[in-house]
C-alpha cells in the first residue's frame, strides 16, 4: 500500500514538473509563427495582384492593337484606348503605367509597362505585356 502510495505521489510531481516546464511555450510559439503566417499571406496576395495586373496590361495591349490596326487608323487611337481602358479597368491596382503604340506600314507592335501596387513592403513589382499584328488594308481584287 505505502508502494502504491509512492508510486502515485511520484508520477503526480512528475506530471507537474512536466507541466511547469512548459508554461509559456504557447506564448512563443504564438510570436514565432504568426508574424510567418501574414507574412506568407501577403505574399500570396501580391502574387494574385501581380498574376491580375499581367492579365489587365494583357487586355489593354490587346485593345490598343484591335483599334490601331485599324484601317486608316493611326497609333495614337490606340494608345488613347488602352490609356483609357486601363484607367477605367485598373485606376487603383497599377500605380502609374506606359503605353507605345508602334504602327509600321504593315504591322502595329503595342508595348503596356506598368507598376504593380505593393502589398509586400519589399520589392517592385511590374508587368510588361506587348501585343502585335498586321495592319488592315484596303485591298481591291
Amino acid at each position: 500500500m505505502l508502494t502504491r502510495r509512492l508510486v502515485r505521489a511520484a508520477r503526480a510531481r512528475l506530471a507537474r514538473v512536466r507541466a511547469a516546464r512548459e508554461d509559456g511555450f504557447s506564448t512563443l510559439e504564438a510570436v514565432v509563427v504568426i508574424p510567418v503566417v501574414v507574412i506568407l499571406t501577403m505574399l500570396v496576395i501580391q502574387f494574385v495582384m501581380l498574376w491580375h495586373a499581367r492579365n489587365i496590361t494583357e487586355a489593354a495591349a490587346q485593345n490598343a492593337l484591335r483599334v490601331a490596326r485599324g484601317y486608316q487608323a493611326a497609333a495614337a487611337q490606340g494608345q488613347e484606348s488602352a490609356n483609357e481602358y486601363l484607367s477605367k479597368v485598373a485606376a487603383k491596382m497599377l500605380d502609374n503605367y506606359t503605353v507605345d503604340v508602334q504602327r509600321g506600314p504593315d504591322t502595329v507592335t503595342v508595348t503596356v509597362h506598368a507598376t504593380v501596387s505593393r502589398v509586400v513592403p519589399f520589392g517592385t513589382y511590374t508587368v510588361t505585356e506587348r501585343a502585335s499584328g498586321p495592319v488592315e488594308k484596303f485591298a481591291t481584287g
